[in-house]
C-alpha cells in the first residue's frame, strides 16, 4: 500500500489563517498602546502566538473553555523554563499547534496522533522561520517606531505559525481507502457520518486481521474485497449526501401547494387560453413533484443500503473471528476462503439492491 495524503476541509484551514492574522493584529494594537502609554515593550513571540492561536482554534462547545485556556497557558511554559531564544519560540508554537490539532480543529472528535505530531513539528519550524523573517524586516525595511511595524511583526509571526497547522487538515494513511474514509467523514454530519465512522473502523479492524494472515494471492484478494466493501459504503454515503442537498434546496410541500393553486386558478378561469396555460403550468410542476418524490424514495433506499453495507462490513469482521476459531485451513487457503465468502456476501447484497424503484403514477390533484 502506498502513502496517501489528502487535504480535508480546506476552508477551515484558510479561515484559521485569516483568524490568526486578525488576532495577531488586535494584539499588535494592544502592544502599541502598551509601548506608547506604559513605556513597555511587548515581545511579538509569545503574545503574537497566543493571540493567533486564541482566535484560530475552533473547539466544540463542550471543550471551548478547556482548549482556549490551554492555548493561552501552555505556550508560555517554554518561556518560564528559560529555553534558548530560537528554541523557546519554536516550542511555544509547537504546543499551540498541537492543542489546535488535538481539540481545536473544528471537527467532531480528536485529531489523530499523526496530525497532532506533524502539526507540532511543522509549527515549530514555521514559527522559528517567521520570527527570523520578522527580524529581517525590522532590520532592513521597517521603521523603528509606530503601529505599522508592530502590525507587520505580529502578522508575520501569526501567518507562519498558522501555515504550520496545515497537518491538522491532512488525512494521512498508507491505505488510500482509509484516507478517503477520513476525508469523507470530515465533511458529513448526523447519522450518515456515524455510519461512515463505523464503516471506517470496521474496515481498519478487518484489514488488521487480514495482515496477520500469510502473504500471498489469497491475502491480496481478501484485502481487495475488504477495500471494495468499504468503498461501496463510502460511495453510498456520498450519493446520499448529494441527494440530501438536492432535496433540501426544493421543498416538496411548496411545489405541491403551487400545483393545487394553479389547478384551482385554471378551474376558475373564464378565458380558454388562460385556462390551458394554467393547466400546462400545473402539469409541468406536477412532473417536478413526481421527480422530487422519486428522489426522496431514492434517498431512503440509499440510506437503507448504507446501513446494509455497514452491516456487511460488521459481518466481515465477524468472519475473521469465526475463521480463527473453527477453520482447519491455514495461511493462504484461509485468506482465499474468506475472500470468496465475502465476495459471495457482497454479490448477494448487491443483487438484492438492484431492484428498480417503483414509479408513482401521476395523479390529478384537486
Amino acid at each position: 500500500m502506498s502513502l496517501s495524503i489528502q487535504l480535508i476541509r480546506r476552508e477551515d484551514f484558510e479561515t484559521r489563517c485569516l483568524y490568526a492574522l486578525v488576532g495577531a493584529g488586535a494584539m499588535a494594537l494592544v502592544a502599541g498602546v502598551a509601548r506608547q502609554v506604559l513605556r513597555q515593550s511587548v515581545d511579538p513571540g509569545y503574545f503574537a502566538l497566543m493571540a493567533a492561536a486564541l482566535t484560530a482554534v475552533k473547539p466544540l462547545p463542550a471543550f471551548n473553555a478547556l482548549v482556549r485556556t490551554a492555548v493561552v497557558l501552555l505556550p508560555s511554559i517554554p518561556y518560564f523554563l528559560g529555553l534558548p531564544s530560537p528554541l523557546e519560540y519554536a516550542a511555544s508554537g509547537a504546543i499551540a499547534a498541537a492543542v489546535l490539532a488535538w481539540r481545536g480543529h473544528g471537527r467532531e472528535g480528536m485529531g489523530t496522533t499523526t496530525q497532532v505530531a506533524l502539526s507540532a513539528g511543522a509549527a515549530a519550524v514555521t514559527t522559528a522561520v517567521g520570527l527570523y523573517v520578522q527580524e529581517v524586516l525590522d532590520a532592513r525595511f521597517l521603521p523603528a517606531r509606530g503601529y505599522f511595524p508592530l502590525l507587520v511583526d505580529y502578522a508575520v509571526v501569526a501567518l507562519f505559525w498558522s501555515i504550520g497547522t496545515l497537518p491538522a487538515n491532512l488525512a494521512i494513511d498508507v491505505d488510500a481507502v482509509a484516507t478517503r474514509g477520513m476525508r469523507l467523514e470530515a465533511t458529513l454530519t448526523g447519522e450518515v457520518r456515524t455510519l461512515v465512522t463505523r464503516a471506517l473502523g470496521l474496515y481498519r479492524q478487518s484489514q488488521a486481521e487480514a495482515r496477520k494472515l500469510a502473504t500471498g494471492k489469497g491475502r491480496e484478494k481478501l484485502q481487495g474485497v475488504l477495500g471494495k466493501l468499504a468503498q461501496d459504503a463510502f460511495n453510498l454515503a456520498e450519493s446520499h449526501t448529494v441527494l440530501e442537498a438536492q432535496l433540501s434546496s426544493a421543498s416538496q410541500g411548496s411545489v405541491d401547494s403551487q400545483v393545487q393553486e394553479l389547478r384551482k386558478r385554471a378551474a376558475d378561469a373564464q378565458d380558454g387560453v388562460a385556462r390551458r396555460q394554467l393547466e400546462r403550468a400545473a402539469a409541468s410542476l406536477g412532473e417536478e413533484l413526481n421527480q422530487l418524490d422519486a428522489l426522496s424514495r431514492k434517498r431512503e433506499r440509499l440510506f437503507a443500503q448504507l446501513h446494509a453495507q455497514v452491516a456487511l462490513l460488521e459481518r466481515a469482521r465477524v468472519c475473521f473471528i469465526g475463521a480463527q476459531a473453527s477453520s482447519p485451513l491455514e495461511g493462504a487457503d484461509r485468506a482465499l476462503a474468506l475472500a470468496d465468502k465475502l465476495s459471495a456476501l457482497d454479490l448477494e447484497s448487491s443483487s438484492s439492491e438492484m431492484l428498480p424503484l417503483p414509479q408513482r403514477a401521476p395523479a390529478a390533484r384537486s
